[in-house]
């Protein structure tokens, strides 16, 4: 019997017959992986609150002929905060479907578990829009996905306008004559990829300190989902439900516990 340890964040996890869990981990150690947690769906389970999605936790598994599954689990951090408004809760699943679809099986990425570990902090804190882009962002870099942000994706030449435009299909920026002569582009405001910038630069963490307008928020946001929905192919529901929370309730996140949150100073 082959047993070994993992630190790992749940992706997702779905039933598998009446007691039995599918669980999609991502960990330092072997990066995306599938397993089964045996009776997780017990209400006496010792493994139910360590398998729930993005619970951060410590796995014994041990090695099957076709799937590994999970003998224990040490919970690490619930991320109790995100199951308390809607919004987080949606936003957590935003990156946790974001690493899903940018990661393959048995790939590990120490810097992709730092980023998704870092960000779901920041979600249960309550920084979620501006953690959603920067995360967006770092995970293309680290996925090999990163956009030419300096010059011209079709032509080579530095970007000195003003104004900016982005081909998703490129990957990258275009001056004015390419712009003209392509198909689909974006238009935004240099200020906004200067923004886009600062994040590659500063770490996740710290971005909480950088104050961007709203406007620039929407070009971020506009921008990058055009290009990871190129990359992936598909439409992000997560993202798409996002999007109509906001619009249901612009002044802030929906409280789905039943408790009254400490108001921020």
């Amino acid at each position: 019997m082959k047993l070994y340890k993992l630190d790992a964040i749940v992706l997702k996890a779905r039933d598998m017959r009446e007691a039995d869990k599918i669980i999609t981990l991502y960990s330092v150690q072997r990066g995306k992986q599938r397993v089964v947690a045996h009776g997780a769906a017990k209400p006496n389970s010792r493994k139910r609150g360590a398998v729930q999605p993005f619970c951060y936790a410590t796995f014994l598994l041990h090695q099957g002929r076709e799937i590994d599954s999970i003998s224990q689990a040490e919970l690490r951090e619930a991320f109790a905060d995100l199951r308390i408004d809607l919004e987080r809760l949606t936003a957590a699943a935003y990156v946790a479907e974001l690493t899903d679809g940018f990661t393959g099986e048995g790939e590990p990425n120490p810097g992709m578990f730092a980023l998704l570990l870092t960000a779901l902090h920041l979600l249960a804190a309550g920084e979620i829009d501006l953690t959603l882009r920067a995360f967006e962002a770092k995970l293309l870099d680290l996925a090999g996905f990163k956009p030419e942000l300096n010059v011209c994706s079709g032509c080579g030449t530095p970007l000195k306008d003003a104004q900016i435009f982005f081909d998703s299909r490129l990957g990258g920026l275009l001056c004015r004559t390419c712009a003209a002569a392509a198909s689909k582009v974006m238009t935004f405001n240099r200020g906004t990829l200067e923004v886009l910038k600062t994040f590659y630069r500063w770490e996740l963490a710290k971005l909480r300190q950088l104050k961007v307008p709203g406007s620039m928020q929407k070009e971020l946001n506009s921008l990058l989902r055009a290009y990871i929905e190129y990359n992936l192919e598909k439409r992000l529901k997560t993202a798409d439900f996002l999007a109509r929370l906001h619009k249901s309730t612009p002044g802030g996140g929906t409280n789905i516990s039943g408790k009254k949150e400490p108001e921020k100073p």
